[in-house]
């Protein structure tokens, strides 16, 4: 039974090198956006106090200077894709893995020998701290067959098919149920606003349901939590492929 082998990838940046930017000026700008320091310069919106509920892992504001990327900028994937590329090279034409996936930090190895998967693991994390000055992370590594499913970019795939995963789920139920809960504003005005906001957020998680095996979930989401949206709220399809406001 194909074994599949995931890791994460702890990651900070060196300088840019010159071994791939050889314009200077394309090189002064490349480090002016990956070494720019967003906690010096910007605004807060909403509840202050949420944000002391952020693991300290996962905000520029509790790490070392040299960690962490703003995954809000669009430059912090691409430069992450260009810097990785080596890893890409070396797990593909080093080692000669067949069968390898990877969307910025987070990789796949799948292969039918458990053993041959952690010597690949071995090797790619001796690669990644000599010629890279990066480290796997520690704690999410997963090597199990294929059939109990991939986790990977939000979705559980199986052979065969894929499904969302839970949480995902959940944080979409919470968003219906605050919208539900919450009592209906004096102005039509604003009313309009917030279901146009909720709209928006409905489709946009429901399009990332259609890239999965998902026509009962999104049935059963609409038919249980949609609540007062009902009223306003009407699917586009039998399939339930996005929502538009009701004539």
């Amino acid at each position: 039974m194909p074994l599949f082998l995931c890791r994460s990838i702890k990651i900070f940046f060196s300088r840019p090198s010159k071994k791939q930017v050889r314009n200077p000026e394309i090189l002064w700008l490349a480090e002016k956006i990956i070494f720019h320091d967003p906690t010096k310069n910007y605004y807060r919106k909403g509840n202050p106090n949420l944000a002391k509920l952020i693991p300290k892992n996962k905000t520029l504001f509790r790490i070392s200077p040299d960690r962490g990327l703003p995954i809000g900028n669009l430059t912090s994937q691409f430069f992450a894709n260009i810097y990785l590329n080596r890893l890409d090279q070396f797990v593909k034409h080093d080692l000669g893995v067949k069968f390898y996936l990877r969307y910025v930090d987070d990789f796949i190895l799948i292969g039918k020998n458990p053993r041959q998967l952690q010597i690949w693991k071995k090797r790619i994390d001796i690669f990644l701290k000599k010629e890279l000055q990066l480290t796997l992370h520690p704690r999410k590594s997963v090597q199990q067959s294929v059939c109990r499913g991939i986790n990977f970019v939000g979705f559980i795939i199986k052979p065969g098919y894929s499904l969302i995963r839970r949480r995902v789920v959940n944080h979409l139920k919470e968003k219906l149920k605050k919208f539900n809960d919450s009592p209906l504003p004096d102005s039509p005005e604003t009313f309009q606003k917030d279901l146009q906001n909720i709209l928006s957020v409905i489709n946009s998680y429901y399009g990332q349901f259609r890239h999965a095996d998902t026509v009962r979930l999104r049935k059963s989401l609409y038919t249980r939590h949609f609540g007062v949206l009902k009223s306003y709220l009407e699917p586009s399809s039998l399939d339930f492929y996005y929502f538009r406001v009701k004539k």
